[in-house]
């Protein structure tokens, strides 16, 4: 499994539907939408990562 190079978490990489790799938290979480659908997935390391400031762009 990839370490970030932020906070040293570990990480997975997945792919966005328009190919792009996006880091995320490696454990699946489920949620319900404001419809009532049940979705699962993964958070984007970025919402978590305490030194997400250091990735982004100006």
């Amino acid at each position: 499994m990839a370490k970030c190079k932020g906070c040293g978490a570990e990480i997975v990489w997945i792919r966005t539907p328009n190919g792009k790799a996006m880091p995320c938290d490696p454990e699946k979480k489920v949620l319900v939408s404001d419809e009532g659908e049940i979705i699962s997935g993964r958070v984007p390391h970025w919402a978590t990562c305490p030194a997400a400031n250091k990735f982004r762009k100006q």
